[in-house]
């Protein structure tokens, strides 16, 4: 993903749109630095990064997310034949090196 500055991210948001839905300063920033990268490839991301947060927990994972179990099994049975590597459940965060942290925005 390109890398944006601060005072880019904040000029590509319409003035005011932190607020609108209710995000906060920082949470508009992480937002506006998605904008721009296909949503298919930050979905793919945010289900990833959040089956490694709850080991591999299917149904955690779409408690937190908010969609059906079905619909997580479908995301990674598509995931799997792209050639991503899913989170086995139970698999622990040590298990992946390239684990990295969750910005606050997402808890």
């Amino acid at each position: 993903m390109p890398k944006h500055t601060a005072d880019e991210t904040r000029q590509g948001l319409p003035k005011g749109a932190q607020t609108s839905v209710g995000l906060s300063t920082v949470q508009a920033e992480y937002v506006g630095h998605l904008v721009g990268h296909a949503l298919a490839v930050i979905e793919c991301e945010l289900i990833l990064q959040t089956l490694i947060r709850h080991r591999g927990n299917r149904t955690r994972a779409a408690e937190v997310l908010g969609i059906s179990v079905r619909s997580l099994r479908d995301r990674i049975r598509t995931y799997r034949h792209q050639g991503e590597c899913v989170p086995e459940p139970g698999s622990s965060r040590s298990d992946d090196p390239t684990q990295t942290k969750l910005p606050e925005f997402f808890h």
